[in-house]
């Protein structure tokens, strides 16, 4: 059986919502991405949502209202996506990397702590939710969060939730609702757990935050297209308050967005169930680690299911990775650190130690296919194609 890493479900209102756009004339920013943004901010607990055409967006507009600019210093793990780091750059700041926990590869308060001490100059603190598990943002007094340590030394906090919705807190609180970041930023790429196609989320509780990132968004401008459409008069004025971007959302993806938001809970719990099973599976291997079994109060989203090969089983990942695409199974890997692309070894500043933990968690990751309309079938499929390849490397050879 040949199962792809992932696949898009559209089984929901969505061609009935794109039918409804279609038919209305409206076709860019306007009442859909209105009604999308008041959902997903009452999904997350959130005061505003502001949809744009990507996580990146989302990143670039988040950091320029947080006051990323020109020299400032933003601390971000190796272990995500490059558009993390790239956004830093557009505002002209410095990239400074840092080391992730190896179990997780996720930055925990005490790697941000001890970055702060060594580097008192930093502004600002890009923690990546990684594969749906929240980082660590609020402690106790006696066991600090990553936000808990960035408040008292005056830094902001910007989230990277690309792969965070509907992900919660360890307070049972939604990933997007104000913990004390300036804001938080999501993804709707095709692959993620809920998509538009291209697309992003701010969420943030911050007015004024909310103000400049929907002015930013568009130009500049300080009216939408749609408030000046449906507005009775002369509606054609508008101001440009700054340069902005072009980074609006169309009605036609918000219209596939409130279709995908209206399925989450049921997408999620999917999930959840896919990830028991792969468990049941394959939780007594040898070879490889799987992720932590959520507790009752952590939520995860289960964008991801990623394994990690243990050193001393003798797999390498690349190989395991060919060996199960033979069998038909579609994987990926998540992520390259950013400390070995090019770009960020002449760009960014990297520990003069390395970042050892995410080297050993990109040596030995491999994350499964992992979506809703995932069947039984195709669950045991990638299960027993996992299990093939591990037997087959523990024959002897010849």
């Amino acid at each position: 059986m040949n199962v792809p890493f992932f696949r898009v479900d559209a089984s929901g209102n969505e061609l009935r919502y794109v039918r409804e756009v279609l038919e209305s004339g409206w076709l860019t920013s306007g009442g859909r991405v209105l009604d999308f943004e008041a959902a997903f901010a009452e999904a997350t607990g959130s005061k505003h949502a502001i949809a744009v055409n990507s996580c990146t967006a989302a990143l670039h507009l988040a950091c320029e209202a947080a006051g990323v600019g020109p020299g400032s210093e933003v601390l971000v793990p190796s272990v995500t996506f490059t558009a993390t780091a790239e956004v830093v750059e557009y505002l002209g700041g410095l990239v400074r990397i840092a080391d992730v926990d190896p179990i997780t590869g996720l930055l925990t308060p005490a790697i941000v702590e001890a970055a702060l001490d060594a580097h008192p100059e930093i502004a600002c603190v890009i923690p990546v939710h990684l594969t749906g598990t929240a980082c660590r943002m609020r402690g106790t007094s006696g066991s600090p969060g990553i936000i808990d340590v960035c408040e008292a030394r005056g830094v902001k906090v910007v989230e990277d939730a690309a792969h965070a919705f509907p992900a919660r807190h360890s307070d049972g609180t939604p990933v997007g609702s104000p913990v004390g970041s300036v804001a938080c930023c999501f993804s709707f790429y095709a692959n993620k757990t809920i998509t538009t196609g291209e697309g992003g989320m701010v969420t943030t509780d911050d007015d004024a935050i909310a103000s400049r990132i929907r002015r930013m968004r568009l130009h500049g401008i300080d009216r939408s297209a749609w408030d000046r459409h449906t507005r009775i008069g002369a509606a054609w004025e508008y101001d440009v308050v700054a340069p902005g971007y072009k980074y609006n959302l169309t009605d036609l993806a918000a219209a596939i967005g409130l279709a995908q938001l209206e399925r989450s809970d049921a997408s999620r719990d999917a999930r959840r169930g896919i990830a028991a099973r792969y468990h049941e599976r394959l939780g007594n291997r040898e070879e490889f680690a799987l992720p932590a079994v959520e507790s009752e109060a952590d939520s995860h989203a289960w964008h991801l299911f990623v394994i990690r090969l243990r050193p001393e089983s003798g797999l390498d990942r690349n190989d395991f990775a060919e060996e199960l695409a033979t069998l038909g199974i579609g994987t990926s890997v998540h992520y390259k650190p950013l400390h070995h692309m090019s770009v960020w070894k002449k760009l960014a500043e990297i520990p003069e130690t390395g970042c050892p933990n995410a080297d050993t968690w990109f040596e030995g990751c491999l994350s499964l296919p992992l979506f809703p309309s995932m069947t039984p079938a195709e669950v045991d499929a990638v299960a027993g194609a996992v299990e093939t390849v591990c037997v087959r490397h523990r024959q002897p050879a010849g």
